[in-house]
């Protein structure tokens, strides 16, 4: 049967072994001077996840169906899921254990996006500054959000967060009520096309996959 897309994380990126990674948040900054030496910033377009895996040895038939993912994933339009690596669940409750019949929500967002508010928690349960979490969002397309926490945040005894700061901030669409996840938060990525690996006498080496967050 034909796949789907996005790749489900369970159908690419969250099986595959990584040996090295990187997921970080790069400035889209336009820097310039004044005359009369002040500095001005001003964004340039939407800051975008952006990350790099590279995989380690693998026997050839392993390799091989990596790169038959690979390769349709390096067709127009072709997208997949991915997680932040290597923190992909809240620092607190690296398990989610915690969350086990929980259904997390997001209870207000404040005017321009910097904070909101969740509820639907364990009482007591804290995110942490770094803890990543994500949401969908939109139609046509369907977006896939994710943000990383900057402040800390307990909730109360109703399971409700105070106001949490993120980056980058939320954009418009975001729904109140939308479900949030905080273990193996995602986003949807398109693959920058790699460089062949090195194929060995028993092993295939080299391979290092570098992706971009898509809200299209």
């Amino acid at each position: 049967m034909a796949l789907s897309f996005p790749l489900a994380l369970d159908a690419f990126f969250g099986g595959l072994p990584v040996r090295t990674s990187t997921f970080h948040l790069p400035a889209t900054l336009a820097v310039s001077r004044t005359r009369g030496g002040a500095v001005k910033t001003a964004r340039v377009a939407e800051r975008l996840w952006q990350g790099q895996i590279t995989l380690p040895l693998m026997r050839h038939a392993q390799a091989a169906q990596v790169a038959a993912l690979v390769s349709v994933l390096c067709e127009p339009g072709r997208t997949f899921l991915v997680h932040p690596r290597p923190l992909f669940a809240p620092i607190i409750d690296p398990s989610g254990a915690a969350l086990d019949g929980y259904v997390p929500t997001i209870e207000s967002i404040e005017d321009g996006g910097r904070e909101f508010r969740i509820e639907g928690l364990p009482p007591g349960y804290v995110i942490s500054g770094g803890d990543f979490l994500s949401f969908v969002y939109g139609s046509n397309p369907t977006r896939f959000a994710l943000h990383q926490a900057v402040t800390v945040a307990t909730a109360d005894g109703a399971g409700l967060t105070p106001k949490i700061e993120v980056t980058p901030p939320i954009r418009p669409g975001a729904a109140i009520g939308a479900a949030v996840t905080l273990v193996r938060p995602f986003t949807k990525a398109v693959l920058f096309p790699p460089i062949a690996p090195i194929s060995q006498i028993l092993t295939t080496s080299g391979l290092t996959l570098d992706f971009v967050q898509t809200l299209g």
